[in-house]
């Protein structure tokens, strides 16, 4: 029972994980250069972040994907990725459900909930599905370029007096330990022993009467 409370205990973990990713930064593209100008471009599911110095003046915006189109231009930053960002959003979503639903199952499972050879195989099922979508949009995202004429996922190049750099942002990183999280609670669940009903009870001496 032990090693199922742990696998349940650590799908919740990482749908926490899920919850935390989807509202964080993914990618990072920083960049400086003429005049003193620098930036900061936060690349979230939802939205993308400017932050920096412009012609001597504090810039903080903060906008939509489809206002970003118009904009990005002036950071260097790729258009075409955003169907990456936007089909990651989707996968990030569907994460999360099944992470709920193979908590559920593996709960019921652990405390003898509905027939616990279903549970057993649901949840397990549902972990390794929750697995496959934490990683796909990681992985995703490792073969899309996020700055025009990038060298990689993480860069650093200078042209004309401009530095750009790029790299993951910590969201990333989240979704590949709820990725690691997921298959082991998993796989946890589907090699443990169903315990028969009753199996662990104390066997009452014979009455004497």
């Amino acid at each position: 029972m032990r090693k199922g409370i742990v696998a349940c205990a650590s799908m919740i973990f990482g749908l926490i994980l899920l919850f935390v990713a989807f509202l964080g930064p993914w990618y990072i593209v920083s960049g400086n250069g003429i005049l003193g100008a620098n930036y900061n471009v936060g690349l979230y599911l939802t939205r993308m972040e400017v932050q920096g110095t412009f012609a001597g003046q504090d810039v903080s915006l903060s906008m939509g994907y489809a206002e970003a189109k118009l904009n990005a231009p002036n950071t260097d930053v790729n258009v075409e990725s955003f169907t990456t960002i936007n089909t990651a959003m989707y996968l990030t979503l569907f994460a999360m459900v099944t992470a709920l639903i193979a908590i559920i199952c593996m709960a019921a499972f652990v405390y003898n909930k509905g027939k616990p050879k279903t549970m057993k195989l649901m949840g397990g099922l549902f972990g390794i599905l929750t697995f496959l979508l934490a990683l796909l949009p990681a992985l995703y995202f490792m073969y899309t370029g996020f700055v025009e004429n990038s060298s990689g996922f993480l860069f650093s190049q200078a042209a004309l007096g401009i530095r750009l750099s790029g790299g993951p942002g910590y969201a990333w990183y989240l979704m590949m330990v709820v990725a690691i999280i997921a298959v082991i609670s998993a796989v946890a669940i589907l090699i443990k022993k169903i315990v028969p009903e009753g199996a662990s009870s104390e066997t009452l001496p014979p009455s004497t009467n």
